[in-house]
């Protein structure tokens, strides 16, 4: 249920504040978080730090995968689409962001709706949060450069977090 409930605010929150004139805009950066969420399930199969726990109704976490897939849509339309062009202020919308989404991943883990594993802690979901807007915002602005930086960041981590990639 708590999935149904948390994908139906994004929706909605998507739907009222979210870039969708310019969705052609975000298209890319679109791509590249859900890419790195890819990625993440793939090269983590046998080792994850964190995973979706599908509760009562929904029972599948290709179905919760795909609640994501919805939820960083509009995360994009909503955060690069009304980023602000001030740098203080920036600074503060990417703030905002970060407490967002970390505060909805701490009543994912509240409801039982997400998992840690192997050490992982909401302190780390935190600083993961600080990179990945960064990222998303440089994404958006310089994609080639953030695809490049990407690939040395995901070989920290994995390195990091003991990561057995086969």
């Amino acid at each position: 249920m708590a999935e149904i409930i948390g994908v139906s605010t994004w929706i909605l929150a998507g739907l009222k504040w979210g870039d969708w004139k310019n969705f052609s805009k975000y298209y890319g950066t679109i791509l590249y978080f859900i890419l790195g969420d890819v990625l993440y399930y793939y090269l983590s199969y046998n080792h994850r730090l964190w995973s979706l726990a599908p509760t009562w109704p929904i029972k599948s976490e290709f179905v919760c995968l795909t609640g994501e897939f919805i939820v960083f849509t509009s995360t994009i339309l909503i955060f690069l689409g009304r980023y602000p062009c001030s740098r203080f202020i920036s600074l503060w919308w990417t703030a905002l962001w970060v407490v967002i989404y970390t505060a909805n991943e701490w009543i994912l883990l509240k409801t039982d709706t997400i998992k840690y594993y192997h050490g992982w802690t909401i302190l780390d979901s935190f600083l993961f949060n600080i990179l990945l807007f960064c990222l998303l915002r440089l994404h958006y602005k310089k994609p080639s450069f953030t695809f490049v930086i990407s690939i040395p960041i995901s070989i920290i981590l994995i390195y990091l977090y003991s990561i057995p990639v086969n």
